[in-house]
């Protein structure tokens, strides 16, 4: 009885254990700030720049929806709409779609490191599927519960 007991709540303690080991809670935002240190299209240094700011709401704590913006050097500025899923936790996958003129698909993969419980490190490289970029993304982002 003693073994049925242990076998059935076992999975209950690993479960327990991935709730615990989360980064952040549903519902809570994570707003974040990126700029783009290399792009395949770019033509030098500074010619060819993309800032981006972002917003993700967690609905799950890992899956969030987010929106953003995108500054453009020497192209139209977008809207982005997407979301994020983190399959292991300081990774993480990303679909966002460009919305505007010269709209675009962006599929990526990053890396989060905690540099305080609320300020993160982002590591980020996406590929752009209509115009065939690759970009290197760095960003900051800041965790609101």
């Amino acid at each position: 009885m003693k073994k049925m007991i242990m076998l059935l709540t076992f999975p209950l303690f690993l479960f327990g254990a991935k709730i615990v080991m989360a980064q952040q809670a549903e519902g809570s935002y994570l707003v974040s700030g990126g700029l783009d240190l290399a792009r395949t299209d770019a033509p030098g240094v500074i010619k060819r720049y993309q800032i981006g700011l972002e917003a993700n709401y967690f609905h799950w704590y890992n899956i969030s929806f987010s929106g953003g913006y995108e500054f453009n050097y020497d192209r139209p500025n977008q809207v982005t709409l997407g979301g994020r899923y983190y399959p292991l936790e300081p990774a993480f996958l990303r679909v966002r779609g460009l919305i505007g003129k010269d709209s675009d698909v962006a599929l990526g993969a990053g890396y989060t490191v905690n540099l305080s419980y609320r300020v993160r490190l982002e590591g980020m490289v996406d590929y752009y599927a209509v115009t065939n970029v690759a970009g290197l993304r760095a960003a900051i982002g800041i965790l609101i519960n």
